[in-house]
């Protein structure tokens, strides 16, 4: 019997293409993200612009890049609203520390009072120590996390500037593309090896489309939730709070808990406890709404279990950082999709080895 080539081999294949995407993600993928964005941008919306070019006469790459322009406007405004809100609002939230401090340290004394006298022993030395904690952690806030948060403000700015300059970059590239894509869409279906690149490429980019339209769809559910029960408990500024904690639901490993955690503690503070005992609520409604969307949104329709997708993100937090997030099930579904391309390929061409061997065997009866 012929011995197998390596190549024959699914697990030397799987392992080959595990590193590969590993390799692509970590090394190329940031010196060409513009390309990507835009590659993705004109695949999903190429049709579109393709029916309005046939009836207005306007060049797919003016679409493109009109539509481009309106997004990444949309996105400095956000961003601009977002950080002058911080901005204004952080001198208030710090002139406001000595009151929050004042009443956690009374909540501290009353708590280890009431429990002394309930179990009745002294709780005083507890409750100094606590209270000596409290006051450690406030002047260790102020002395070291704020001249961090200014150090990261800078920080922020740069990052900012590094983003819009690779909006830039991706519009120039998404006009380029879309004045020659026909023509390289023909030029890479005419091998094989271009076409299965082709489908393993369509394949990814039809997992970002269901994931960001996952992703949009859940926001919107958790923060009507959110201001629903937020405004219902008469919480200030309860409609800015519960948009934010939808939008911030969409981070993994932070979710809404960042914005309701410490809005329950404040209200528990103030002594409004069933604001507090809503705002847990409406933390566990949104834990529990992500719990059953996400799945039947994202894992059934790209074939990928949803376990698969927490491993991939556990995963690519560990191998990529932050950007672990979005790279770990991207390189997921690449492995996925490039093994199952391959494995097919080679079990057609066995196929058609085999065939062609019968074909042989019988033309050689008939001349026999």
């Amino acid at each position: 019997m012929k011995e197998k080539k390596w190549t024959h081999n699914k697990y030397i294949v799987l392992l080959l293409i595990t590193g590969a995407v590993y390799f692509f993600l970590k090394y190329i993928s940031p010196l060409i993200t513009p390309i990507v964005i835009a590659v993705m941008f004109l695949t999903l919306c190429y049709p579109t612009f393709d029916d309005i070019q046939k009836k207005t006469r306007i060049k797919k790459q003016y679409l493109a890049s009109v539509i481009l322009l309106i997004l990444c406007a949309v996105l400095i405004v956000l961003v601009w609203l977002g950080g002058s809100f911080v901005i204004q609002k952080f001198p208030v939230w710090m002139e406001g520390m000595d009151e929050v401090q004042q009443k956690l340290l009374f909540m501290i004394q009353d708590s280890c009072d009431s429990i002394g006298n309930f179990l009745g022993f002294d709780t005083t030395s507890i409750a100094d120590n606590l209270l000596n904690q409290v006051n450690i952690f406030v002047d260790n806030f102020r002395v070291q996390v704020m001249p961090d948060l200014l150090e990261q403000s800078w920080v922020f700015i740069r990052q900012l500037l590094s983003i819009i300059g690779v909006l830039a970059v991706t519009m120039i590239a998404t006009v380029l593309l879309a004045k020659d894509y026909d023509a390289i869409l023909s030029w890479t279906g005419a091998n094989v090896g271009s076409r299965m690149v082709l489908e393993v490429v369509l394949k990814v980019i039809r997992y970002v489309a269901t994931f960001i339209k996952a992703q949009a769809l859940i926001m919107l559910s958790i923060g009507a939730v959110c201001v629903t029960i937020l405004l219902l408990a008469k919480i200030q500024n309860g409609l800015l709070l519960g948009v934010l904690a939808g939008v911030f639901d969409a981070l993994p490993f932070i979710g809404t808990g960042i914005i309701l955690v410490p809005l329950g503690i404040w209200q528990l503070l103030q002594g409004y406890y069933w604001k507090a005992l809503l705002c847990l609520v409406a933390y566990i409604l949104c834990a529990i709404l992500r719990e059953l969307m996400e799945p039947k949104l994202i894992g059934r329709k790209v074939g990928v279990y949803p376990f698969a997708i927490l491993i991939a993100i556990y995963a690519g937090v560990k191998l990529f950082g932050l950007w672990g997030i979005v790279k770990g099930p991207i390189g997921l579904v690449m492995i996925q999709q490039t093994f199952y391309v391959y494995t097919r390929y080679i079990d057609e061409k066995k196929q058609m080895n085999y065939d062609d061997i019968q074909e042989n065997a019988v033309e050689e009866e008939e001349e026999e």
